[in-house]
């Protein structure tokens, strides 16, 4: 199972603003999210995005240049290898800020800019003298080695039709912007309308068409790549997530939906949770935010009034198999008899038809004897996770070679306790990858293996294994704690619902990266 590619993170560092904004798509979020992450949770989130595989963090907000320790942030992102953007109104940039900010190490600015007239931009971002610093922050920029892109959300049709968007764009490049990011009003926040789409969605290219063919080669529509007149491929649909200023997941600020807590578990698993999802999935490649028909059926009825959605997913399946491992307190250690085929069968036909994956969690998956029949239940094109302990004994060549056919993605597997005792014996790593093969390996293939081991035996495991992770069929190495009063709401293992924090330690895409 390859990591999911994960090019860009975007990280709202703060809810707060100088300005107020007409069209502000994270508004709401002041009221709801005040607290903000600290730096050694940034470091801490820094290094599992690392391990993701993540190219470029770009910093949002809110406004960013807020945060006391912005300059530091921009550093400790450097220091892992990032490419960092900024997103900013540029209202505190003077000369000495700027000089700062290029010592740090960034590498863009995304400079919010609403108009080419200081009434009109004013007038919008609710902030009097707002459009003389955007503009002295664009002059100062366009004098560095920061790249200096200007965003802009027209917020009516007749902004294009009678030149407007020439002219702005005449204006902002003269002042030295090397591109203009055009950013369609989307439905959210104060650019929802309870009686309508947003604007002029769906007719985008008629909109593009009063731009001067001059213009074409600066300004892009969303993404960078996206010329005029082709409609923008969702990002957060392949490469693009968001992180909330408490942490939570999103696949993009402007498309709400809270899929998982990154201060509490990998980046990896709510990014691969979020591209799984039918929410996600649904309304084609490009922004489900301007599709109307995709508003209607399934965002009016999650509350108008709500700045975000919570999202439990319906794809995890309890197998009920019993386990051998011997951990306390596990209802599925004493479990003789496991869950009643039929219930799975109908929990099996329950889910959405468009997740692409789905997770068979509770016990030791094999030692179910009718393991094969609920596999034949799950869709051919959906992918399958199992989980186990390695309790059993080693199935036979032709039991592997039955799983053959079916999409299994990958195993998890809990480190099996005895493992844990026999920690300190010279042959601990050659055992440990014994048990691995006995649920992965089919002779000549074998299945991904990612592992997860308690939090509070990472001491000993590394002492062991730290040389040998690589060798033993692992390809992500997990620790974790339980937490039955707080566990995660989308997360679950062969003990059940009970994971209270998952931290990704390796992954084998990085043969550098020191295990623990």
């Amino acid at each position: 199972m390859t990591l999911p590619l994960i090019k860009v993170v975007q990280l709202t560092l703060t809810n707060r603003c100088q300005c107020n904004c007409e069209h502000c798509g994270v508004s709401k979020l002041r009221k709801e999210i005040k607290g903000e992450l600290t730096m050694p949770q940034i470091d801490s989130l820094f290094r599992d995005f690392k391990l993701a595989g993540c190219l470029l963090v770009d910093l949002f907000g809110g406004e960013p240049t807020l945060r006391r320790d912005l300059f530091e942030i921009i550093e400790r992102g450097k220091s892992y290898g990032f490419i960092v953007s900024l997103e900013t109104n540029g209202y505190v940039i003077d000369g000495t800020y700027m000089e700062r900010l290029c010592a740090s190490g960034l590498d863009q600015i995304y400079l919010s800019l609403d108009d080419y007239r200081a009434e009109y931009h004013d007038r919008t971002r609710r902030k009097r003298g707002s459009f003389e610093r955007a503009v002295r922050a664009l002059e100062l920029g366009a004098k560095t080695d920061i790249i200096m892109h200007v965003s802009i959300v027209p917020q009516t049709r007749e902004f294009f039709t009678n030149g407007d968007m020439n002219r702005f764009m005449e204006f902002v490049l003269e002042r030295g912007a090397e591109k203009v990011r055009l950013l369609l009003p989307r439905f959210v926040g104060s650019s929802i309308r309870e009686d309508g789409g947003p604007m002029c969605a769906g007719a985008e290219r008629e909109l593009f068409s009063h731009v001067s063919p001059r213009y074409k080669d600066y300004i892009y529509v969303h993404t960078p790549g996206t010329p005029l007149g082709e409609t923008n491929v969702c990002t957060a649909k392949q490469v693009f997530c968001h992180v909330m200023s408490n942490g939570w997941v999103a696949p993009c600020p402007y498309f709400p939906l809270v899929f998982g807590d990154a201060t509490r578990e990998p980046i990896v698993e709510i990014f691969e949770r979020i591209q799984g999802h039918p929410l996600v999935r649904l309304g084609g490649d490009y922004c489900p935010m301007r599709n109307e028909e995709y508003i209607d059926t399934h965002l009016r009825g999650l509350g108008l009034d709500r700045p975000f959605f919570p999202i439990t997913v319906d794809n995890q399946i309890d197998l009920g198999a019993p386990c051998g491992a011997g951990c306390p307190d596990c209802v599925h250690g004493s479990r003789s008899i496991p869950r009643p085929a039929e219930e799975i069968f109908r929990e099996l036909r329950d889910v959405a038809s468009e997740y692409s994956r789905i997770e068979f969690y509770g016990g030791d998956a094999f030692l179910r004897d009718d393991l094969f029949a609920i596999l034949d239940h799950v869709p051919p094109s959906t992918k399958i996770t199992l989980w186990s302990t390695c309790s059993q004994e080693r199935k036979s060549r032709a039991f592997m070679e039955r799983l053959r056919p079916y999409h299994i993605e990958v195993i998890k597997v809990h480190l099996p306790l005895q493992f844990m005792a026999d920690i300190a014996h010279p042959d601990a790593a050659r055992r440990l990858g014994e048990a691995l093969l006995r649920v992965s390996s089919g002779g000549a293939w074998q299945l991904p293996i990612h592992l997860y081991v308690p939090m509070d035996c990472i001491a000993e495991f590394h002492a062991a294994f730290a040389r040998s992770v690589h060798q033993l069929g692992v390809e992500r190495l997990y620790a974790f704690t339980k937490e039955l009063d707080y566990p995660l709401v989308n997360s679950v293992a062969c003990f059940g619902r009970e994971l209270g924090r998952v931290r990704l330690l390796w992954v084998k895409k990085n043969p550098k990266a020191h295990p623990l």
